[in-house]
């Protein structure tokens, strides 16, 4: 075999393990069944700060995208809320010190070790989500010693991590036939309980590969009848009262 054929030959299967690498993830959510049933309800919620990383896909590697991504926060955090307050749900923040007297850098502090137990957790949680449904996974009660839990049914955490790919590699990908070519996102969104920690819901949310990079600019578009199904799907706020699909 020439040299040629052998460098194709290459870039082909390279290709093909793009493919089964790369493919996107159909969205998927797994809940508690005491929310699902209405048991718990919820109707006021505390929103964690919000955090949507975008990296670049280019021919020499991956690139960070820092203004980018604090944009594509920003979007996620008006989209999401909006969704909430038309669901009839009532909004705090977590860094709102409320009346509580706790000084911004106390709530700062409780915070950062609330993301640093989620990411644990999430861990746990991509591996067995499965287990939400059995109470397996739990922040602990530190999440009362947010000033908003007390008003609040549930936290809420939001991550959004996208890639965007070059017109280089996006050449490539054709040239090879894989889906090295294809920007894609996932929103997760993960909810526990405001004074136990425990976690209730956990689902993620995944751009079409229509869609295309519009997930950066168009957020609304690419998430926004999915974020309503799985608001509905959680039967919160004026959802409760709506039969179960």
């Amino acid at each position: 075999m020439s040299l040629k054929l052998r460098l194709l030959f290459t870039l082909c299967a390279a290709g093909l393990q793009a493919a089964h690498v790369n493919a996107t993830t159909p969205s998927w959510s797994y809940e508690n069944p005491k929310v699902t049933s209405g048991e718990f309800q919820i109707h006021n919620v505390c929103m964690m700060p919000i955090e949507g990383k975008l990296s670049k896909v280019t021919m020499k590697g991956g690139q960070g995208m820092s203004n980018e991504s604090d944009n594509w926060s920003a979007a996620l955090e008006s989209m999401v809320e909006a969704h909430l307050k038309t669901a009839g749900v009532e909004i705090q923040q977590a860094t709102d010190a409320l009346a509580s007297g706790a000084s911004d850098e106390e709530i700062r502090q409780v915070i950062v070790q609330l993301n640093q137990k989620y990411e644990d957790v999430a861990n746990q949680l991509n591996r067995h989500p499965k287990d939400i449904r059995k109470s397996r996974f739990t922040l602990g009660d530190d999440t009362a010693l947010l000033p908003c839990s007390a008003k609040s049914d549930v936290i809420v955490f939001v991550q959004g991590e996208g890639q965007v790919t070059s017109g280089g590699k996006k050449a490539m990908g054709m040239l090879v036939g894989g889906r090295s070519n294809v920007s894609e996102a996932t929103l997760v969104l993960t909810m526990a309980d405001a004074k136990t920690g425990e976690i209730l819901a956990f689902a993620r949310l995944t751009n079409a590969e229509s869609f295309g990079e519009k997930f950066v600019d168009q957020t609304e578009s690419v998430y926004g009848k999915a974020l309503d199904k799985q608001f509905e799907r959680l039967r919160i706020g004026t959802y409760l009262d709506k039969k179960k699909r």
